[in-house]
Order: structure tokens, then sequence, then C-alpha cells
């Protein structure tokens, strides 16, 4: 806490009568608790610094307004008390002058304590502006913590469309699925037609595993080895097959339920009825196109098969959801089946909903 100093500016030429008065008046005032600082008017305005509580100028009216003028207008001292201590004038003087007036032969005691309560009318001041800075800067941090809250509210209305949004898409691909299922000629056994419908809902759960809450894309890789595992998880077959993703590349989040459903009837396909052993995902991100390879080494597809109603579902996904192409190469031993995306296709809006059986 800085010391209180009280500057007691004595008459300019010291006699043995105002020496008198200095010395009771310093006596009044330390009893009070101030320490006391003396200087003459010609020293009194260098005396003062921002350590400094009050000033007391001891002399005539001509000497103490110059004083009290230059003492005011100094930076950080408008609320220094002055307490001059002569005759006040008739007429109150224009600008700056002391606070208060008090005639030469006021007692010291009356004095000191004026300059006390002008001291702690100052303190008091002083500790209402550190106040009101203080409710400032919590106004503004209380804007700031507004304006983000707000933000905050926005985000998260925007996150919750965006799930309705997701959820409506995925029903309505559920639902389609479901639909080109039960229409499937010749229609599967029962167990078989639900491990299908099953690992069909695991790769719509793999997307919504594969995605962030914000995310605007979807790492292809990580969704690839999602529904692999949910495939081979659905068939019991992660003890005899092995399925590696190699590569990697994204799509807009919006696309990549796609990507899942065409990713589940391949593997599906390569587990159900080639008899494979191995299955590879290999993801390519080129300048114009994302390439996805799925290569199994089991028993070929024949050239002249249309394919089942899996293969009806990549052939349509692939080219009215993605807007891509889909070619098939077949060998003595696996199958190859590339789906190739056109970057302006794979960044384009639409879902899932609109899968339809070709």
């Amino acid at each position: 806490m800085a010391e209180t100093r009280i500057v007691v500016v004595a008459p300019p030429k010291p006699n043995a009568r105002a020496a008198s008065s200095t010395r009771a008046l310093t006596r009044a005032l330390e009893h009070l608790g101030f320490e006391v600082a003396h200087a003459n008017t010609d020293d009194a305005v260098d005396a003062v610094d921002e350590h400094v509580d009050a000033v007391i100028v001891a002399a005539p009216r001509p000497i103490v307004l110059p004083i009290a003028r230059r003492l005011k207008t100094r930076f950080q001292m408008p609320l220094l008390p002055i307490v001059a201590l002569t005759a006040p004038p008739r007429d109150r003087p224009n600008g700056a002058s002391p606070d208060v007036w008090l005639r030469a032969s006021t007692p010291a005691a009356d004095v000191a304590d004026r300059v006390e309560e002008l001291v702690r009318i100052r303190h008091a001041e002083r500790e209402m502006a550190r106040l009101s800075t203080t409710l400032a800067e919590l106004a503004a941090e209380n804007g700031r913590l507004y304006e983000r809250a707000r933000r905050d509210a926005e985000a998260t209305a925007l996150l919750l469309r965006e799930l309705q949004h997701r959820v409506r898409n995925n029903l309505a691909a559920i639902q389609a699925l479901l639909v080109l299922e039960r229409h499937r000629v010749p229609a599967r056994e029962l167990p078989e037609a639900l491990d299908v419908a099953i690992a069909r809902l695991r790769s719509m759960a793999a997307l919504q595993d594969s995605l962030l809450p914000h995310a605007s894309e979807v790492e292809l890789a990580s969704l690839a080895r999602a529904v692999a595992n949910g495939a081979l998880d659905v068939f019991g077959a992660g003890d005899r097959v092995r399925c590696d993703v190699i590569g990697g590349a994204t799509l807009p989040a919006r696309r990549a339920s796609a990507v899942a459903i065409v990713l589940n009837e391949l593997i599906t396909n390569a587990l159900k009825h080639a008899d494979a052993r191995t299955v590879d995902v290999t993801i390519r991100q080129n300048a114009d196109a994302v390439e996805l390879d799925v290569t199994d080494d089991g028993c070929g597809m024949p050239s002249h098969t249309g394919g089942g109603s899996g293969l009806v579902i990549v052939r349509a996904v692939v080219q009215n959801e993605l807007g891509g192409s889909l070619s098939y190469v077949a060998a003595a031993r696996g199958t190859r089946a590339r789906i190739a995306i056109p970057s302006g296709a794979a960044a384009e809006g639409g879902g899932a909903a609109g899968t339809r059986a070709g």
C-alpha cells in the first residue's frame, strides 16, 4: 500500500509566525497518521507526484491560484485535493482552483481534520473509478460470452438440422433397400434375407460411426474398414476371410452413405457367392475422380450374368446417387469391381433415398 504524503507549502518568505504555524499543522497531520513533506511555493508543483494525497498551500491568493491550476491540470491528478490557507475570494475563480479555502488563522487540528476528510473522499472516488473500470471490463466480457453462447446455440441448431437430415436420408435408404429385397426374384430364405438386411443396416451404422458432429467430409478408408468388419461379423467370416483397406480419400458426408451401401453389397457378394478368402478395398483420389476397387480371390463372376439384387443396387447407386461408373473385371480366380466417382459429382448434393432398381 502506498504511503500517505502531504505537501505543506510554506510562505515564500518564511517568518517566525509562519514557521510556528507550519510546525503546529505538521504535528496535527502526523497525529492523524499522515507523513508530511515540506516545499516552498516555487518547488510545490515539482514536489507532487502520484503518491501524494493532498496539498496545503499557505500563501496569498495570487500565489495559490497558479499552483492549484497547474496541479489540477496535471496528468492523473484532477482529483488531487488542494487546501488553500488564505482568505477566500469574493467571487468564484475561473478555471481550476483549490477545493477548500481556509483562513490562515484556522486551528491546525481543524485543518488536519478537513484534509483527512478530503483524502477519504479522494480514496473513495479512486475506488469508484476502479470499480467502474472493472464493471466495464465485466460488461465487455459478458458481451463476449453472450456472443459466444449465441454462436454455440446457432451451431447446435445447425447440428440438429443436419442430424435430422441424415436420419431422414438413412431411413429412406433403408426403406428403399428393404423394398428392393422384398421384390427380389427369386426370394431369399428368411434367415438369409435377414442376414443381408442386417449387413445393410450395419453399413449405415458404420457411416454414422465415421462421421464427426461438424465434419463435412468422411475418410473413405475408415468407412471401408467399418463396413467390411460389419459384413464379416454378420456372416461369421471373420476367422476365415481377410479384408484389407489400401489407400485413402475423402468424400462429402452426404455422398458417403451411397458409398457405404456400394461397399457393403460388393463385400457381401464376395463373402456369400464368391467363396472368397481375401477381399481388398483399394482407394485412390485422383485429380478428376475418386476410385474404389473391391477385389476378391473367389470363384469369379460369370460374364453372362446380370447379377442379383445386390449388384442391381450397386449399379443403381453408383449411377444415380454418385453419378459415377461401375465396371467388373472377371478372371479365372476372383473378381474386381471398380467404381469411379467424378470429382464434380462427388461434391454434389443428394442422398441414397433415391435408390431404385435398374
